[in-house]
């Protein structure tokens, strides 16, 4: 089984299909097109879909079981400051 991804973005023109977990911006889903009348005029339009899937919590529980649990591994955790000095002798807060 791969890995869920909670937003699949699908560009209009190619039909290319992308998937992530970071949260599509405007300017990942819009481009400047010239404007058929006007030569040398562009205006902003949208040229990619976003689909949110919202049964991504869901999937990543099953990925997890399938991958970790049940093989008798441990589930990975998110520590950003693991292996560091922040917050031992450098504060993560500073005021």
């Amino acid at each position: 089984m791969k890995k869920p991804y909670k937003y699949t973005t699908i560009c209009d023109k190619t039909r290319q299909v992308t998937e992530t977990n970071t949260e599509p911006s405007l300017r990942n889903i819009q481009t400047w097109e010239p404007v058929p009348d006007r030569p040398g005029a562009f205006r902003l339009v949208q040229t990619k879909t976003v689909f949110i899937d919202t049964r991504y919590e869901a999937k990543l529980r099953l990925y997890n079981y399938l991958t970790f649990t049940k093989n008798g591994l441990p589930i990975p955790r998110y520590r950003p400051f693991e292996g560091t000095e922040i917050g031992k002798s450098i504060p993560v807060l500073n005021f």
